[in-house]
């Protein structure tokens, strides 16, 4: 969807700008037009050369339709000449309201919307005015117009579609979240904290507006394979066995096969980062022990928003760390845990972290 909106933007600037030279030449022409049309008034050899020069062209061919042979010759190349400039006139109109629907979806947060077709419907009407120029010109200019009005309301039509896939996709997301947190007796806000911990981190790594809200939602289920672990060891009052340890590990495993055939982009996305999320860096993680940029850059953001919330928060095993020892424990951890350039973001970004930790700080004292 933001590679279909990045190449809308650049073919809608190119367009614009078209518009503005195509606007600055109909200026001059109109300008023009004007001072001839008021030269041939008092200059029969202005309306000689005038007519000389443009012969066959869009002067002779209003003269023509005006047919106005009981006036004076002069006065009827003056009427041509002004259907000339109002006929001009009305296509820089035409110009100008289409440079601003360009700045519209431009600017917009939605290229297309019912609001921009309903305008194209409306400015299409004064266009049969060419038809003092040409009827098929004016013909064909209208039907483009209409043709426009009905690719913006097919496209209007489809975002509001892919709108509703959105929606329906993010409350899925929370749905899954809550079942998980509830599942693993996470009272306490370990998921909101994460999915702001990424958010703010996809930020600072420079991803767009939507991959930032997309991989702040997809976090929230980074630990949906928890789902499938027994609840025994998930809420086991004491440090794991190895065996136990080998069992939890698998949750990104089972995130990755509760995922894999949910379709939209951020269920995909949720399953990525639900198999990468305990990946390392340096190739020690799990499931498949995939290293450096071999794990996906949401994979890498979420397991280092995961981790320093697991430090800071306090388990039914152990107490939380304090912000400053979690803190060094993540910077430590660069280039071997974690993606060297997500924890240089984590560094510049941490003031917000914090602020946030604090924010979303677990009211609710039970361990989980």
């Amino acid at each position: 969807m933001e590679e279909t909106k990045t190449k809308i933007t650049k073919l809608c600037k190119a367009l614009r700008t078209v518009c503005k030279v195509v606007r600055v030449l109909s200026v001059v022409i109109i300008c023009f037009m004007t001072v001839i049309t008021i030269a041939m008034f008092f200059s029969d050899k202005v309306k000689q050369e005038f007519t000389a020069e443009f012969n066959g062209s869009l002067y002779e061919m209003l003269e023509d339709a005006a047919a106005l042979d009981a006036l004076p010759e002069k006065y009827r190349a003056m009427i041509a000449g002004f259907m000339s400039v109002i006929t001009v006139s009305v296509v820089l109109i035409f110009i100008r309201f289409f440079e601003n629907l360009l700045t519209q979806m431009i600017n917009g947060e939605q290229p297309f919307t019912m609001e921009v077709a309903k305008k194209m419907r409306k400015i299409s009407l004064p266009l049969w005015v060419l038809v003092v120029y040409d009827p098929i010109v004016a013909t064909t200019a209208f039907l483009l117009a209409r043709l426009f009005a009905c690719l913006f309301e097919y496209g209007a039509y489809l975002q509001e579609k892919a709108d509703l896939t959105t929606r329906i996709q993010e409350e899925m997301i929370i749905s899954f979240a809550e079942i998980t947190e509830n599942k693993s007796g996470q009272t306490g806000q370990h998921i909101k904290r994460v999915a702001e911990y990424s958010r703010i981190l996809a930020g600072e790594m420079g991803l767009s507006d939507e991959e930032i809200e997309n991989v702040r939602l997809a976090s929230t289920m980074h630990d949906i394979g928890k789902l499938l672990i027994p609840s025994a060891i998930l809420e086991k009052p004491a440090r794991l066995t190895d065996e136990e340890f080998a069992e939890i590990k698998k949750h990104s495993s089972y995130g990755g096969e509760l995922l894999e055939n949910v379709e939209g982009d951020i269920m995909h996305l949720a399953r990525t980062i639900a198999l990468d999320h305990h990946e390392r860096y340096d190739g020690k993680g799990y499931p498949d022990g995939k290293t450096g940029e071999d794990i996906s850059i949401e994979g890498r953001i979420v397991a280092v928003a995961d981790v320093y919330d697991a430090l800071t928060s306090k388990r039914s095993y152990k107490e939380a760390w304090d912000e400053q020892r979690a803190y060094d424990e993540i910077v430590k951890g660069s280039g071997t845990q974690f993606d060297a350039a997500v924890v240089e973001a984590f560094k510049k970004a941490y003031s917000k972290i914090d602020e946030t930790r604090k924010k979303y700080a677990d009211k609710n004292k039970k361990c989980y």
